[in-house]
């Protein structure tokens, strides 16, 4: 409903102005005397004022709507990761580990994932469609052993071979977000 207010009147603002400018132009001595003046300056601030008022309520809404759906999502994907466990894939020992970054800051869902050894593979998933983020894998020993495509506000899985048991770090290799504490520890049974 806000928002159909805040174009009501800020279509009214408009029209309006237009017809005051094309009547002003018309004739010489518009407004012909105070009262008239005052009364259209009144008329234009009460347009602004309610177009105004209704500009912040609609975003205000807005706001709310998409927290809403982004702790939906949330809880969708903590709910669907099982809160970083693994899930058994179709292949012998092979298991699944879903990994989420936070649409609201440069970090992850989560800093802890496990999965069983052998094959591995990460779905990641970047909710946002403004910052670019991945996921890396680094060894035990600290040697890269696979990162996944840096996707901006979609999905993309690394497959990760053969991996021994113990505690391998994972990370965001995009800029400086692994610095700014985007990484955490998968460790593998």
């Amino acid at each position: 409903m806000n928002d159909t207010l805040f174009y009501v009147f800020g279509v009214a603002l408009i029209v309006s102005a237009i017809a005051v400018s094309a009547i002003g132009l018309r004739f010489e001595n518009f407004p012909p005397n105070s009262g008239i003046l005052a009364g259209t300056i009144l008329y234009f601030a009460a347009l602004v004022g309610a177009t105004a008022l209704f500009a912040v309520l609609n975003a205000q809404d807005e706001q709310q709507h998409r927290e809403a759906e982004q702790a939906a999502e949330t809880t969708t994907a903590t709910t669907a990761s099982g809160g970083g466990t693994t899930t058994p894939s179709g292949g012998g020992g092979a298991s699944t580990v879903k990994l989420s970054a936070d649409p609201s800051q440069i970090a992850y869902t989560t800093d802890s994932l496990s999965a069983k050894a052998g094959n591995v593979a990460i779905d990641f998933d970047n909710p946002n469609s403004a910052i670019p983020h991945d996921v890396c894998v680094d060894s035990p020993s600290g040697g890269e052993i696979g990162c996944s495509d840096v996707v901006t506000g979609g999905t993309s899985t690394l497959d990760l071979s053969n991996l021994k048991s113990g505690k391998y770090t994972f990370f965001c290799s995009v800029d400086s977000h692994q610095q700014a504490g985007m990484q955490g520890t998968l460790t593998v049974k």
